[in-house]
């Protein structure tokens, strides 16, 4: 039996990969239109930085793929892009503000497999680090926004809240000191077990009617508008004053980029990274497919300090590839061709595919992708791989073609043929 790979990762065979290749490079292209730069950093980090309180918390680290190296050193795969670059940033604070940097790449996280999450996955990151200014937020949910429009998606949410409105409640709810990041673990399991299933787990916790304010608190979800024309029913907090504040100011910025109506306040939204200290964001979009959210994201002002840099304002969103993939593909947005070769050189016979091999170098050097026979096959297998792989076209090469400098291109969808100059081809390639 043939050796799969590990459970929780997948092979991507060529007619994928041109799928996503183009999903990236629509998102790539977003990312430096909005003048982010690119960044990269290791697949592996180690344990110290992986593993440091405060960072992604301890159900995250529970999920590290975790290893020594021969020097007996811990190590561990990273599990998102935004704390290496907290390192890179703590380790370089000569870098000019703001640093905008993207950054495409894999992690990795030992979870349950299921739709739309894998163990190694893709995310595509945008980060703005340097400034305190809810110019930051604003810009991140317009830059997904935007990719998930040239993708072709129309119909989606950003639910946005605050991670000073959940400290507020829970201070006003009595939650002792510390014991926050254990009920915020909780709250954001809203999505996979429901209200009732985190009702009971935060009564395991706390109090029943320290559990029951909570829940009463969090249970409000709705438009800008309509959440923030009153203040809300939370009891008197500070914290959670300067939360509402915040996010008052970010819908009044997101108006100016025009996204005002994608957006919908939700005040059970937690974000599971630990790190999370002021605005946080989660983009769904509304498709018979269910994979959860598509992108996520929020303010980081502490991690970039913790790693041993200056104190230091960052905020980020991250566009998660695996489910925005499965998504595309599910509804058919896709319409890439299966291959990324236009031409194949078809040799007649034996005594010319030194000659083909010459007309597909001159092909590739001055008008498109080629390929030529590498099996020795006659013409009829020959063209039996070409539909095979859906090349679109077809040049052939005999013995009378190269007297008369004048090749037959067949054009393989509609099977009209033309015989044409190498100068013809290329002034009037992909028209026969």
């Amino acid at each position: 039996m043939a050796i799969q790979p590990p459970r929780g990762t997948r092979d991507f065979m060529p007619a994928e990969m041109i799928k996503r290749e183009y999903l990236l490079e629509m998102v790539r292209a977003v990312f430096e239109d909005y003048g982010f730069q690119p960044l990269g950093t290791p697949a592996f980090e180690s344990w110290e930085l992986l593993s440091k309180k405060g960072s992604g918390g301890e159900a995250v680290k529970d999920e590290i793929y975790y290893f020594r190296d021969k020097a007996k050193r811990g190590m561990g795969l990273r599990f998102d892009l935004t704390v290496p670059l907290a390192r890179v940033v703590a380790a370089n604070p000569q870098l000019p503000k703001p640093f905008k940097r993207y950054q495409i790449g894999r992690a990795w996280r030992y979870d349950r497999p299921q739709a739309g999450r894998l163990r190694e996955f893709l995310q595509a990151d945008a980060d703005i680090v340097g400034s305190d200014k809810l110019d930051c937020e604003a810009e991140c949910l317009a830059l997904a926004v935007n990719a998930l429009f040239q993708l072709g998606f129309r119909k989606f949410r950003v639910r946005i809240n605050n991670r000073k409105i959940l400290n507020g409640i829970m201070e006003a709810s009595g939650v002792r000191k510390g014991g926050e990041a254990e009920v915020l673990r909780v709250l954001d399991k809203m999505e996979k077990i429901g209200p009732g299933g985190v009702r009971k787990e935060l009564k395991s916790l706390l109090s029943p009617r320290k559990a029951e304010a909570i829940m009463k608190a969090i249970e409000r979800r709705g438009s800008p508008t309509s959440m923030l024309r009153s203040r809300p029913e939370i009891e008197a907090s500070t914290v959670a004053d300067r939360g509402l504040d915040e996010l008052r100011e970010l819908v009044d910025k997101c108006m100016v980029y025009g996204i005002g109506k994608f957006l919908e306040i939700d005040f059970s939204l937690v974000r599971g990274l630990d790190y999370y200290t002021g605005p946080i964001f989660e983009v769904s979009i509304d498709t018979g497919k269910n994979v959860g959210s598509v992108a996520g994201g929020g303010r980081y002002d502490n991690l970039i300090e913790l790693y041993g840099g200056k104190w230091t304002p960052a905020v980020g969103i991250s566009l998660g590839i695996e489910r925005i993939y499965e998504i595309m593909e599910s509804e058919g947005m896709f319409k890439q061709p299966g291959t990324r070769t236009e031409v194949f050189v078809v040799a007649v016979d034996d005594s010319v595919r030194t000659d083909a091999v010459r007309v597909a170098q001159e092909i590739r050097s001055k008008f498109a992708n080629a390929e030529t026979d590498l099996m020795g096959r006659d013409v009829r297998k020959q063209m039996a791989y070409i539909n095979a792989e859906g090349i679109p076209f077809a040049v052939f090469v005999g013995p009378a073609e190269l007297k008369k400098d004048r090749f037959t291109v067949r054009d393989m969808k509609t099977g009209k043929e033309a015989g044409l100059t190498m100068s013809q081809m290329a002034k009037n390639f992909g028209k026969v």
